[in-house]
């Protein structure tokens, strides 16, 4: 990951909103930019932050939250934004954390977590692709509190479906390290006493490794065979599929920033 553009959009409260175009695909496509945003929080957006995303003319935002979160946390600043937006609020999973037996490597329990969310979040993972298959969602941006499990979730399904090889969905995956970094900076500067709270969660929580996504993937493949034959049997449609490949796929070159 050495050398490579960093694709976030520079915002002073979210520290990993960022783009999910510009990935080539394994039919020689790509992922058309400016579509489709994965963020974290999005109620920390500053008022200079609101101006500056007005400019990418968004339709619709989905947050992954739970209802605790958003009542704690706030949301979107619908009713700052320049422009009509769609606010979505499809809860992944309400209980979020979940229990970690002492006997439990880390790795296996992160796997085990997001197995949690893709079997308890089926509804909400198909809500979403509901809305990624409508025209009239674009440009949309899908979030959570930090942007890594539950909004890495969804970009994974998204883009295997679009047809990105593994290694690039887990090189998106990896991405949210440095805004984790950034946010443990801020915290140590802003709120040290709240960063001691914070550090007794197991350090893997806030790790992005690749093999936690690559092992959701199998996971997937292993239960239906791929993830479009996934999200065919919790009941989207073939033409629901071809859509989202249509919106989201373009024949031209462009240029990758990955």
């Amino acid at each position: 990951m050495m050398g490579e553009l960093d694709p976030r959009i520079q915002l002073q409260g979210p520290l990993n909103f960022r783009d999910l175009g510009g990935y080539p695909t394994i039919t020689e496509r790509r992922v058309r930019s400016g579509l489709v945003y994965r963020s974290d929080n999005l109620a920390q957006l500053t008022g200079s932050d609101v101006d500056r995303l007005g400019a990418l003319g968004l339709h619709t935002v989905i947050d992954l939250r739970s209802s605790e979160e958003v009542d704690r946390l706030g949301r979107f600043p619908v009713d700052e934004y320049p422009s009509p937006v769609t606010y979505a609020h499809l809860s992944l999973v309400e209980d979020v954390v979940g229990v970690r037996s002492p006997s439990v490597d880390d790795q296996t329990y992160i796997n085990t977590r997001y197995e949690h969310l893709l079997d308890r979040g089926a509804d909400a993972i198909v809500a979403s692709f509901h809305l990624f298959a409508l025209p009239t969602s674009y440009p949309l941006v899908f979030h959570c509190v930090a942007g890594k499990d539950r909004t890495g979730l969804i970009a994974a399904l998204l883009l295997d479906l679009l047809g990105v090889p593994d290694e690039s969905i887990a090189r998106d995956y990896q991405l949210t390290d440095r805004a984790t970094k950034e946010w443990f900076d801020r915290m140590r500067s802003t709120r040290p006493q709240e960063l001691e709270v914070i550090q007794q969660i197991p350090a893997v929580l806030f790790s992005s490794n690749p093999e936690t996504i690559l092992a959701l993937l199998e996971r997937i493949r292993g239960l239906a065979g791929s993830t479009e034959e996934w999200l065919r049997a919790h009941g989207i449609t073939d033409d629901e599929i071809d859509s989202i490949r249509k919106l989201l796929l373009t024949e031209e070159e462009e240029r990758p920033y990955h």
